[in-house]
């Protein structure tokens, strides 16, 4: 809601004013639209509000004094919604991502190491239960009581009581819940029902996707790379072998195997720097390397993730202009293609394409240089 009503050009202006006035020394922070599927842009959506809370409330509280009744009406729920109870999870929030982003980062990476991101996620986990203790809340909580006095909100705003029981089941006993919340009025109370589950939820999610089973396979899966210290490691790719049904005794003969053939190819000038090198030098020889070559075509497969498709999708904005509004899939596919395998496409030897393109249209009027 903030960052709709934010993206406006009458507030968008009054806003920018705003921050430059009440901070000129400090640079204009910009809200972000907030994303379900995004970590780092939830910390950066939480880190601009946080930021710009002085001139958000200053903002709204122009706004709402204005003679549109529409924006003013707008601005006055906005004011109503931000209170104590709202900066204080902003703050809280903000605090926790920033130990996440990190991680999310990383794992976004083109050049991505599997191991480096187990390592990353220990290192994670153990930070957050480092911070699951009442010197980290308090810390928050100051921060937030603090935020709520530059902008004048009260940091706890009286709630009224419910009944604990309706009338109807007085006197009887109840299991189940009936409709009342539990009361939130004290530190204690937001740090045992908010502060506390949100970093045990955290640290369960990222225990259960990042299991010690999933991370001996992940490292397995570093050790087939040449540039990793542990390529070719048996202590590093046995887990992995096992999960996948591969017997020690057949994986160490062809380990030892493989070591030899892999330094002979060397010294006969191959190049042999990335996982899919390994795979092409043992393609001919896969009858020899059954189980070695399999472990290898999982490695390939494995770091796959989602990344790859919504660069893609980032591409085809770029690619799908006006200029090229009318150009057939065809035409957008291959130049999406080209465009995403940008570090191919740079190889391409331009004089051959121009020649093979040449001699396929001969009744071309154009002339090729």
């Amino acid at each position: 809601m903030l960052y709709n009503f934010f993206s406006g050009s009458v507030i968008h202006k009054l806003f920018i004013e705003k921050q430059q006035e009440l901070e000129p020394t400090k640079r204009v922070v910009e809200l972000k639209r907030l994303s379900d599927t995004r970590w780092s842009c939830q910390h950066s959506t939480l880190w601009a509000i946080k930021r710009a809370l002085p001139a958000i409330s200053a903002t709204l509280a122009d706004v709402s004094d204005q003679s549109n009744a529409h924006r003013a009406t707008e601005a006055k729920s906005l004011i109503g919604l931000i209170d104590g109870q709202f900066v204080l999870h902003v703050t809280m929030l903000e605090s926790i991502f920033s130990l996440t982003k990190t991680l999310s980062d990383h794992l976004q990476a083109t050049d991505l190491e599997l191991a480096s991101a187990t390592d990353l996620v220990y290192s994670v986990v153990d930070t957050l239960n480092e911070k699951r203790n009442v010197e980290t809340w308090n810390a928050i909580w100051e921060c937030a009581s603090d935020q709520c006095a530059s902008v004048g909100i009260e940091m706890q705003r009286p709630q009224p009581r419910r009944k604990a029981q309706p009338r109807h089941l007085q006197g009887f006993v109840v299991n189940s819940q009936t409709g009342s919340r539990e009361r939130l009025e004290t530190s204690d109370d937001y740090r045992n029902h908010c502060f506390f589950p949100v970093i045990d939820r955290l640290v369960s999610e990222l225990n259960r996707r990042f299991s010690s089973e999933s991370c001996h396979i992940l490292r397995g899966a570093t050790a087939l790379n040449p540039k990793h210290k542990t390529f070719m490691d048996k202590d590093s790719l046995l887990p992995m072998a096992k999960h996948y049904g591969v017997m020690e005794e057949n994986i160490s003969a062809e380990l030892h195997q493989a070591k030899r053939l892999i330094e002979r190819k060397k010294q006969s000038g191959a190049v042999v720097n990335t996982t899919h090198d390994v795979l092409v030098l043992l393609r001919p020889y896969n009858d020899a390397f059954v189980d070695l070559y399999k472990l290898v075509c999982i490695s390939m497969t494995l770091p796959v993730t989602s990344a790859a498709c919504e660069r893609s999708f980032s591409c085809l904005r770029r690619l799908k202009t006006y200029l090229r509004n009318r150009s057939g899939d065809a035409r957008t596919s291959n130049l999406g293609l080209l465009a995403i395998s940008s570090r191919r496409t740079k190889e391409l030897d331009i004089n051959a394409v121009i020649d093979r393109f040449a001699a396929n249209h001969n009744n071309r009027r154009i002339v090729l240089l």
